[in-house]
């Protein structure tokens, strides 16, 4: 979900029918009919408040940070390190078995090769924040990982695609560089908001997470209208896409619980390992291929666009219903401590007064 209006943008090339692959993705299940006032319309008017939303919540997200916390994480690069080793190296093996597993063609397999090389994007920092994760190691690895994926993605594309194709893929580096700038620079205006203004900071805090679920709410909503084909995809596909967030998910929290890490940084970990940037996918598939294979390679990108936004969602309605529940049963516990000491308490008093009238 990174760099939004890149994203959407992308989404308008795609007018082409799929020759020999295991479905056929023609223009009127795919393509949004750019002459259609409304959806261009829709378009434009949901790139630009994308952008903005993004900004406020990762400002939002800046202001839970102390700079103290973030020189922590920097000190000490345990987590940091093994979340990098999950995201680039165990996790795009994983999804490289997946593709010699279902026996995908060539533009299915590298669809789903060249999303699971990307770095992850800015919903898992929100994500993180939702299901009570370390917000500062989430922001930190997203910004190392999208810094390192200059090297490490030529590398891993070259090792991983090289069963499909024998060209060279063109990493977006412009694209990189900008979604680090829509990082940081939002991150950081929240953390000096926190250090010179804490009591604005606490109500901007309130506002990125009424926004964040606007965003997530918009995002499904209008990708599910301007692209309503998607979901006659191949089965494998879908199937993938659905699975393939949860999978991450595991990936990341088993390695870093492996690793003797903390549950929370284990949850992030696993929150970022799951959360692929899209739009750089989209961007780079693009940039390497002529515009009818492009359009048969990207639909893997799209569909696990909108499947990973809602099995984040699921995700964090599920942790959170699992921490109101065992916040409820221990306060009933606690509630029934002191009633039951009380009761103890009598029943000796009448055990001894019983002795006492006994002598």
């Amino acid at each position: 979900m990174e760099t939004t209006a890149c994203w959407m943008n992308m989404y308008g090339n795609m007018t082409s029918t799929q020759n020999g692959g295991s479905y056929n993705v023609t223009s009127d299940l795919m393509a949004t009919d750019v002459s259609d006032p409304t959806k261009r319309l829709i378009k434009k008017t949901s790139d630009i408040l994308m952008i903005v939303i993004l900004a406020v919540i990762l400002m939002s997200l800046g202001c839970t940070i102390e700079p103290t916390k973030l020189l922590q994480q920097i000190k000490k690069p345990v987590p940091l390190i093994i979340g990098m080793v999950l995201q680039f190296i165990v996790y795009p093996l994983m999804v490289f078995g997946f593709a010699h597993t279902f026996q995908l063609n060539k533009y299915d397999a590298l669809g789903l090769l060249i999303l699971a090389t990307c770095p992850g994007g800015s919903i898992s920092n929100l994500v993180t924040f939702y299901s009570s994760g370390d917000v500062c190691l989430s922001i930190y690895m997203t910004t190392v990982d999208t810094t390192v994926a200059i090297g490490m993605m030529p590398l891993k594309l070259w090792v991983y695609s090289r069963s499909f194709i024998t060209s060279t893929l063109n990493v977006p580096y412009v694209i990189i560089v900008i979604s680090l700038v829509t990082i940081l620079v939002p991150v950081a205006i929240g953390i000096v908001i926190l250090k010179k203004l804490p009591s604005l900071a606490s109500y901007i805090v309130k506002a990125g997470g009424v926004l964040g679920m606007v965003f997530i709410v918009i995002v499904i909503a209008i990708n599910l209208y301007l692209y309503p084909g998607l979901f006659s995809s191949d089965w494998k596909m879908i199937l993938i896409a659905v699975v393939l967030p949860w999978f991450g998910m595991s990936v990341g929290y088993a390695g870093s619980r492996m690793a003797c890490l903390s549950p929370k940084q284990c949850r992030t970990i696993g929150i970022e390992v799951s959360s692929q940037n899209v739009a750089l996918s989209t961007t780079l598939i693009y940039l390497s291929f002529e515009t009818d294979d492009a359009t048969k390679i990207v639909v893997f990108s799209l569909i696990f666009g909108i499947f990973s936004v809602i099995s984040l969602v699921i995700f964090t309605l599920l942790y959170r219903t699992y921490i109101n529940c065992k916040t409820i049963k221990k306060k009933s516990l606690n509630g029934s401590g002191p009633k039951e000491k009380r009761e103890n308490i009598y029943n000796i008093s009448i055990t001894i007064a019983s002795i006492d009238r006994i002598d």
